[in-house]
């Protein structure tokens, strides 16, 4: 009986988020430019962490916004997940996933309970987010309706869309140490652990480090 309904809702959330973001299309409208410094949005990270001024300051960062559910999104998790390894003992880089969804639902996402999301990123193959999560969403804005066996999502939440301009996810925004946006990437790999999108991203940071 779970397994159907994981699918379900599963289908309602893909359904719902490529239709309201476009997430499989190039964005040409998005706010934030190379060059320009980077917002910031008021939610703090699932650990605690208030994303300010300071959070930027002195770091090479790696901001990463999706949603559950895109396919790409989920496919670059484990990707960022070895970035993130490799890139442990290397004060100077950090790693961010903006997503646009509300605390509860990437606290869900990230646990191994019983909990719907959780089961979803399961039945998917997806690692947990092992970098740092910034909800976009309050929790209001985002909920999840039941009736029967029926399972709808509902997403009131444009934050990212009004913020940023992103309406195609995942979209990765480097930003150096000074907290300047210095590459947009758009689009995520067709595979989970994918070489060639490791290795982009890889020369990517590298060459900021290096400045």
């Amino acid at each position: 009986m779970l397994k159907p309904l994981i699918r379900k809702l599963l289908f309602a959330i893909c359904s719902i988020c490529m239709f309201s973001t476009n997430a499989y299309t190039q964005n040409a409208n998005l706010k934030i430019k190379v060059n320009d410094p980077v917002p910031l949005l008021p939610n703090k990270t699932l650990d605690g962490k208030t994303i300010d001024e300071n959070y930027y300051k002195g770091h090479i960062t790696l901001v990463s916004f999706m949603f559950i559910g895109c396919v790409p999104c989920m496919n670059e998790i484990g990707v960022l997940n070895k970035i993130k390894k490799e890139y442990t003992a290397n004060k100077q880089f950090q790693m961010l996933c903006v997503a646009r969804q509300m605390k509860q639902q990437m606290v869900q996402f990230n646990a191994t309970d019983s909990s719907i999301f959780s089961r979803i990123r399961r039945a998917m193959n997806v690692d947990s987010i092992q970098y740092s999560i910034q909800p976009a969403c309050n929790d209001e804005a985002s909920k999840i309706l039941t009736e029967g066996n029926h399972i709808t999502v509902k997403s009131e939440c444009t934050t990212l869309e009004e913020k940023y301009g992103i309406t195609s996810f995942p979209t990765i925004f480097y930003v150096d140490k000074k907290g300047i946006v210095r590459k947009i990437k758009q689009g995520g790999p067709p595979a989970q652990n994918d070489t060639f999108f490791y290795k982009e991203v890889k020369r990517d940071i590298d060459s900021l480090l290096s400045e």
